[in-house]
């Protein structure tokens, strides 16, 4: 009886991939292998390309403050107190103008259509609305929708 190993098999090709980023939801994949004994491998955390790779820069933009991410100290957006103070339009505003300015600043791949948020007061949460295109990719528009309170940023 004869075996049949494919492990000359190609490896899956990244054609077409300009962007790729980690899933947010850190789910595991399959392992990219076809040798024997294949369960005992490790598998690799699932990636987002493209368009999601670049939605999940602007989540990880809006979610992280300056200082965290050690060898780029200026990445993020600093809200300050704003997000433990009582909800309000006014304060809606100035968060609104300082995630615009930080996409624009680092995230430089898309451009905003539209940026809308709203002062949701009997919930005491921030409801975020952007839509943004990606020229590389041709797209028309892109629609983010999240919702941001002193505990974080909910897509």
């Amino acid at each position: 009886m004869a075996i049949k190993l494919n492990i000359l098999k190609t490896a899956p090709s990244n054609e077409g991939i300009l962007y790729k980023d980690f899933n947010l939801e850190m789910k595991l994949g399959s392992p990219n292998s076809n040798e024997l004994f294949k369960d005992d491998l490790l598998a690799d955390i699932v990636t987002d390309n493209n368009l999601d790779a670049i939605r999940n820069s602007l989540v990880n933009l809006i979610m992280t403050s300056p200082g965290q991410k050690i060898l780029t100290p200026q990445f993020g957006i600093s809200f300050g107190d704003l997000l433990f103070l009582p909800v309000s339009r006014d304060r809606g505003e100035v968060i609104a103008q300082t995630m615009l300015n930080a996409i624009r600043r680092f995230e430089t791949r898309v451009d905003v259509i539209n940026f809308d948020i709203t002062a949701n007061i009997e919930l005491q949460q921030y409801d975020v609305n952007i839509v943004y295109n990606v020229p590389e990719f041709n797209y028309n528009s892109i629609t983010l929708r999240g919702n941001l309170n002193k505990t974080g940023f909910y897509v």
